[in-house]
């Protein structure tokens, strides 16, 4: 009868070296995060699949992966304090030049920040939405209060945070746009635990940005 070793399996290389192959895959394993690599391909797939019952086939939005590498950058390294950019945009009004900064800072495509604030508050620094929430991209108070925000209304302040959060969702979901504007619009929460469930005013806010987005790249 041939019995399981009790002990990891190991063999020598040519030169000598012991291998433990157990212990490499269990490595492996853990540095890849595989779990979370799983939960993130299970909610790409269940959006993807609500998006498409809605949308017209080869219209999805950000269908290429290939497409993201525009979109997402690497942070730039030793950027400006947030503070600094901030303070020296504050009272300004050239939401071009705001935006342009914050894209920069946080290794952002500026186009897609545009698109956001468009479908957010149609660029009204002043906007508050049913449920509270307020400025050019539509920070919640309590999200804002998160993220360093003293006035929602400032749009240097709005634009810095609200880029922050979407980097912030955009690294959390590995740069699936999808997903990050989903949970912008949703909420992680909801996102995460109920995907499926992914309501017609995110599946119709996807697909805004995506129209202005487009509109933004062409002009």
């Amino acid at each position: 009868m041939i019995g399981f070793q009790t002990k990891p399996s190991s063999i020598s290389s040519p030169t000598g070296e012991s291998f433990n192959f157990r212990l490499i895959l269990k490595e492996k394993l853990e540095g890849s995060n595989a779990l979370e690599s799983m939960f993130l391909e299970y909610l790409k797939r269940a959006v993807d699949l609500v998006l498409s019952e809605s949308t017209p086939e080869g219209d999805l939005f950000l269908s290429s992966p290939l497409f993201l590498k525009s979109l997402v950058q690497p942070l730039p390294k030793n950027p400006q304090p947030v503070s600094q950019v901030s303070n020296n945009l504050q009272g300004k009004q050239d939401f071009d030049q705001i935006v342009q900064a914050a894209a920069q800072h946080y290794g952002m495509e500026p186009s897609l920040v545009k698109a956001v604030i468009q479908a957010e508050s149609a660029g009204n620094p002043l906007a508050v939405s049913p449920a509270g929430a307020q400025g050019l991209m539509q920070l919640m108070p309590e999200t804002a209060a998160a993220l360093g925000v003293r006035d929602s209304f400032d749009p240097a302040q709005n634009i810095m945070a609200g880029t922050r959060y979407l980097r912030q969702l955009l690294d959390r979901y590995r740069g699936d746009v999808k997903l990050a504007l989903a949970a912008y619009n949703w909420g992680m929460g909801n996102l995460e635990n109920q995907p499926k469930s992914l309501p017609k005013e995110t599946k119709d806010y996807i697909a805004r940005v995506e129209n202005y987005y487009r509109s933004y790249i062409k002009s």
